[in-house]
């Protein structure tokens, strides 16, 4: 493997204490969980309180306006982040910071009583954990050495997907109370905070490596793709080609179930927690293996070849099915194959950062590849439910929604045999 700036910077670090990792884990779980229990359930049931004639439309424009503030406070935080000065370090004020701002968000959302609020409340909640999670990732960066890093995002991806694990419990244990749903899992994600806070030993800038942060810097944060940095370029477009796939259903599993296979809404609710909890676990699962066996082995592509495929081909076969069974089975597959992408592809780009002085800002212009899609599929999925008839039900087309997330993500493939200084 050929050495990249980030390689020759990182290996000087030392490994960090266990406890360290593990309070990284946390924090990352209990911010997944706060931001997941909305977009699984709680959007969807609240918008559907408010307004039930056109749930889908409004749906999408309110994870629309979510999306766009999500493409926009994780790399403008992360960027602020590698120039934040002062005793408490670079990474803490945006992680214990971002927290508190996701709870309020939280409970605007779950107090809301028009769209309008509905909206803002969700636009506060995901700016907070965007800044959160920005200072999170370029942890992984300021404290480990590169080559602990695929493991260690394996460990980081798997804390992530299994966020939805207490979001979901919580959501049935507290059915229909989303005030309380939301500020237990928002208060969580606060004292994971404040507990790695406590024990991380941030980065300080020196003196001599402080620069002002200015218009200029803060666009280039928003509009990165560094032309000498050729396998960051193509790792950022296939993760959002891939997101996009998952941007245009992430909000419709509920609607999915419900129109094309005929699910009662008491079932499918329960369906859909069932088959989330099942495909996290294993993503959960995968992540961490996925991260340990490339570690091991020293490839990454072909965990994100196998992945990227078999992820266009479950969403393909979704496209045509219409059979609780299938959707079932989907989303176990699925599950696995989503775990390994996330977590070896997030240890790859750590190892092709253009600057690593720059982490948290070339880190979250790669969250935007995930997050950017968010802020147009939902406004575009609405579009392809209407074209037509879906062949297999009655109801919006979601046969040339699935096919077109498919297609999408098949195209993302081939593009991992095109890196050069990653295996």
């Amino acid at each position: 493997m050929s050495l990249t700036l980030s390689q020759e910077t990182g290996t000087s670090r030392p490994a960090p204490r266990r406890g360290l990792v593990a309070a990284i884990g946390f924090a990352e779980l209990f911010y997944a969980a706060a931001g997941a229990l909305p977009l699984i359930l709680g959007l969807g049931l609240k918008v559907q309180e408010i307004a039930p004639t056109n749930k889908e439309t409004v749906l999408g424009i309110v994870a629309a306006l979510g999306g766009v503030a999500t493409v926009i406070s994780n790399p403008l935080s992360g960027h602020l982040s590698d120039r934040t000065t002062g005793r408490y370090g670079m990474r803490r004020p945006w992680i214990l910071g971002g927290s508190l701002v996701g709870l309020a968000g939280l409970l605007i959302l779950a107090l809301a009583g028009s769209i309008a609020l509905v909206a803002v409340g969700w636009m506060v909640a995901v700016t907070g954990y965007q800044a959160m999670v920005a200072g999170l990732t370029a942890t992984v960066v300021d404290q480990f050495p590169v080559e602990r890093r695929v493991r260690m995002a394996g460990v980081f991806s798997m804390c992530n997907m299994l966020g939805v694990v207490p979001a979901m419990v919580l959501s049935q244990v507290f059915k229909g109370e989303l005030l309380l749903q939301f500020t237990i899992c928002g208060g969580l994600a606060v004292t994971a905070a404040g507990v790695l806070c406590a024990v991380l030993p941030d980065r300080r800038l020196d003196p001599a490596d402080r620069r002002p942060v200015s218009v200029g810097s803060l666009a280039a944060a928003l509009l990165v793709l560094p032309r000498h940095a050729r396998d960051y370029r193509l790792l950022w477009i296939q993760r959002l080609l891939v997101s996009i796939g998952f941007a245009l259903i992430a909000s419709y599993s509920l609607y999915y179930l419900q129109s094309r296979v005929g699910v009662p809404t008491a079932d499918a609710v329960a369906l859909v927690g069932l088959t989330t909890i099942a495909s996290t676990l294993l993503s959960g699962l995968f992540a961490y293996l996925g991260g340990r066996w490339s570690a091991r082995i020293g490839r990454g592509r072909p965990f994100v070849l196998w992945a990227t495929a078999t992820l266009a081909a479950m969403l393909l076969l979704k496209a045509v099915t219409a059979s609780v069974g299938v959707v079932i089975a989907v989303a176990i597959v699925s599950g696995a194959a989503t775990g390994v992408y996330y977590a070896v592809d997030l240890g790859l780009v750590t190892q092709v950062l253009p600057d690593e002085r720059d982490a948290g800002r070339y880190l979250g212009a790669f969250a935007m590849a995930k997050h950017l899609p968010s802020a147009v599929a939902p406004a575009v999925a609405p579009v392809l439910l209407g074209i037509g008839a879906d062949p297999f039900a009655e109801g919006p087309n979601y046969f040339a929604l699935f096919l077109a997330c498919g297609l999408l993500t098949l195209a993302a493939t081939p593009l991992v045999s095109l890196l050069r200084h990653v295996r």
